[in-house]
């Protein structure tokens, strides 16, 4: 194939991904070059959050390898629906629609053992065969790094990305890995919203003295921190049992912080 068929290929891509997205008015990825920082549970957050402020929200779990979403949701049995002609239909919670490969996949301890390119295909594919419906938000929960995952997702909703949340814990090493994320986001031109400080700190149940476990934050240079979520065992649990939405609804200091990380989020996006 010419590199004109190779071009004109992709524009066909992007132009079916997003006529699948035309009742779609905002996508949020979520973004970490690091792992373990808690990217999926700010991405199942925002989400549930946002519902909470009248959104209407689809929540698109882009992790292949290591689908954390529908557990955080309480969908870990659950399965996605199809409609007759072979479209997705995503799994609702809350209002919330639900995507995830792991919702596909009949033995839920199966790994994916895929490369790039398949990878990048189901991701295309799930992308235009689900029926997203109307939603005012749709968060794409990436996984680690910035490779097939991240690269798809910039280049096929070039048009309908509303920039990146990163998310990072407060320590140099994890600060210098994140940053190869934003100098991802930055050289893609995608816009970019601010970073979540995640296991920020830890109040002493007895004290009340802030304990900074992990080390004092060390923000990116340029980037808006958005929150600090504390390090809390109710939230830990609340995960561990898939009641994060029942979570959120409670007044914590984690919950309030994570609420209001929605809000700014918000603000950014609808006033940009």
């Amino acid at each position: 194939m010419s590199s004109n068929g190779h071009t004109s290929t992709i524009q066909r891509m992007i132009d079916e991904v997003n006529r699948s997205l035309t009742n779609v008015k905002y996508v949020i990825a979520v973004l970490s070059c690091k792992g373990g920082v808690g990217k999926s549970l700010i991405s199942a957050s925002l989400a549930v959050c946002l519902r909470m402020l009248g959104k209407k929200v689809a929540i698109l779990d882009a992790d292949m390898h290591g689908p954390s979403i529908p557990w955080m949701l309480g969908l870990e049995s659950t399965f996605i629906g199809a409609t007759i002609d072979g479209k997705l239909v995503p799994v609702e919670i809350d209002g919330i629609a639900t995507v995830s490969l792991e919702l596909l996949l009949e033995d839920k301890e199966q790994p994916v053992v895929w490369r790039g390119p398949l990878k990048t295909r189901t991701l295309i594919q799930i992308l235009t065969s689900t029926l997203w419906g109307e939603r005012d938000y749709m968060i794409v929960d990436l996984p680690p790094g910035t490779g097939d995952e991240a690269l798809t997702i910039a280049q096929m909703l070039s048009k309908k990305l509303s920039g990146v949340v990163l998310v990072m814990t407060p320590n140099e090493m994890v600060k210098h890995v994140v940053s190869k994320a934003k100098r991802f986001v930055e050289a893609l031109g995608i816009p970019m919203i601010g970073v979540v400080i995640n296991m920020s700190y830890l109040v002493c149940p007895r004290c009340g003295a802030r304990i900074e476990i992990f080390g004092s934050k060390a923000p990116l240079p340029g980037v808006e921190i958005l929150g600090e979520v504390p390090l809390d065992p109710e939230l830990a649990r609340a995960i561990e049992q898939a009641k994060l939405i029942e979570y959120l609804s409670k007044d914590s200091e984690s919950s309030r912080a994570l609420r209001e990380i929605a809000k700014k989020v918000v603000e950014h996006v609808e006033k940009s």
